[in-house]
């Protein structure tokens, strides 16, 4: 990570400015965006402006950063960490890929990797947790291939809409242990 930045081979994932809040708008009010597994935000611009004014996006135990394609430079997501209120050396990941062209690429399995590198090494963070939609099998050979396992199945809100889903989860142990974050050429 350099500053806001985290760079991989493909993408890189940087803090949110003011000139993105337009584009962040079309995306929380759009089911496209969000596809089946995540409920819109459906904010407003205000709203928006607030939490940017606000650091909301971006705070000592809250980021989210934009995800872009580097060549050429284009916005494809958002992922967004916070550190737990009761556990700081746990953090919890979303990961939203809003362009619809861009999935199934192996972005979110991209950036989600380089984010968790990050979070254990230079956050010092000692477990990584997602919420995922029980129907999101993409989402879940994703993670599994990451090193998480599933700690729970259970009912979250997703936005005031109850889902079912599993709670995966990625120990330090795991993580030390997980090949994929040891070998790679991005």
């Amino acid at each position: 990570m350099i500053g806001d930045k985290i760079y991989t081979r493909r993408l890189q994932m940087r803090r949110i400015r003011e000139s993105d809040l337009p584009l962040i708008l079309a995306w929380s009010n759009s089911a496209t965006a969000c596809g089946p597994y995540l409920t819109p935000e459906q904010l407003t611009a205000r709203q928006l402006h607030e939490n940017y004014a606000g650091n909301v996006f971006w705070n000592p135990h809250d980021k989210t950063f934009l995800i872009e394609n580097r060549d050429p430079v284009m916005p494809i997501g958002t992922i967004h960490y916070w550190l737990k209120q009761d556990q700081h050396q746990s953090a919890v990941i979303s990961v939203k890929i809003a362009d619809v062209d861009a999935r199934g690429n192996g972005y979110g399995t991209e950036a989600q990797k380089f984010l968790i590198i990050h979070l254990f090494e230079s956050v010092g963070v000692h477990t990584v947790e997602m919420y995922t939609d029980i129907d999101n099998g993409p989402q879940q050979r994703c993670l599994r291939k990451l090193g998480f396992s599933i700690n729970r199945s259970l009912t979250y809100d997703d936005r005031q809409v109850m889902r079912t889903g599993h709670l995966f989860q990625l120990t330090e142990k795991d993580y030390q242990a997980a090949a994929i974050y040891r070998f790679h050429y991005e």
